[in-house]
């Protein structure tokens, strides 16, 4: 029978198969947040509404303008908005903006010990299969399906 703390690591293991980075996370919070409204919101407002911190939004914001997902409007009624309607915009894009290159998997003894298989291991194309199923997930899941509905 396994003991907590072995069923603990087990857990904490299997949440590391993919781990993004908070700059990615964050991203993905504020362009689901505009996804939710139909104006434009202040920067000032979405890092509150998040509970992010503002300096750090500001550049996650550049930089996934750059990329075309979101606009900025000037003005009084200005802020940011997505460039697209949330059914067009996928996780997947977003995430490639802010934490380039998303790379799954990785050899666990690359670097640290020398192994005969480096170059030509067997265990590769499973890797790359997988890596290439979870871009596929996460370009099919948009930002409007992970708005909740009103089941009114």
């Amino acid at each position: 029978m396994p003991t907590a703390d072995k069923s603990a690591d087990r857990k904490a293991c299997i949440k590391c198969i993919m781990k993004i980075s908070k700059k990615a996370y964050y991203g993905l919070r504020a362009t689901l947040a505009l996804a939710q409204t139909e104006k434009p919101l202040s920067i000032h407002t979405l890092a509150e509404m998040e509970h992010l911190p503002l300096d750090y939004l500001e550049k996650i914001l550049q930089t996934l303008r750059k990329a075309g997902l979101v606009t900025a409007h000037k003005g009084v009624a200005g802020g940011y908005a997505l460039a697209r309607p949330a059914s067009e915009t996928n996780i997947w894009e977003i995430l490639r903006e802010l934490d380039p290159p998303i790379k799954t998997f990785s050899t666990p003894l690359k670097g640290e010990l020398p192994c005969l298989h480096v170059g030509h291991c067997q265990t590769n194309e499973v890797w790359r299969m997988l890596e290439n199923k979870i871009e596929k997930t996460l370009s099919d899941v948009t930002l409007e399906s992970l708005i909740p509905r009103n089941n009114s």
